[in-house]
């Protein structure tokens, strides 16, 4: 089997190596808030997908104009440096920036011609604004779907018995 360590010198070692990091998915230490904790775990879970069960990781990064797909521990390992470097910048320079965009296989070409180049200052003010209309609609929309999401949670709090 490609790719296995079965029969291999380094088995028992992978073996220890595999319970240990399953051990370590469900885990976390107290003194982490609720959030780094959920973070962690879900971290490790990945890590089980790829070595316990030999599945790539894969994760899909959606902006404007687009996606990139990474299926790759190398790619992701870079895209976390970089939104960790650029933080509230990144979906801005993901968008306008082709040598970001080509570093993680996008084609910056097609991005330069298609945003940069057709939209004036204005334009590109009124559209990728935190404060332009489209974003202003996005955000009352997440406001509702989060207000819909947590009186769902609650439902059972409210619920007179008769309809459970």
């Amino acid at each position: 089997m490609a790719g296995s360590w079965d029969g291999s010198e380094w088995e028992v070692l992978m073996d220890e190596l595999k319970q240990r990091i399953s051990e370590l998915s469900v885990q976390s230490g107290h003194q982490l808030s609720k959030k780094a904790k959920k973070e962690q775990r879900s971290v490790f879970r990945e890590f089980v997908a790829t070595i316990v069960d030999d599945e790539p990781p894969h994760e899909v990064v959606s902006f404007r104009g687009g996606s990139i797909t990474l299926t790759s521990w190398r790619e992701i390992i870079q895209l976390n440096f970089i939104r960790h470097c650029l933080q509230g910048g990144f979906q801005v320079q993901l968008m306008t920036n082709p040598t970001l965009l080509s570093l993680f296989g996008g084609d910056g070409s097609v991005l330069r011609s298609a945003t940069a180049a057709s939209m004036s200052r204005v334009e590109k003010r009124l559209t990728m604004s935190k404060m332009s209309d489209a974003a202003k609609a996005a955000d009352l929309r997440m406001i509702q779907q989060r207000r819909s999401r947590q009186n769902a949670k609650n439902y059972f709090l409210n619920a007179d018995g008769e309809d459970v």
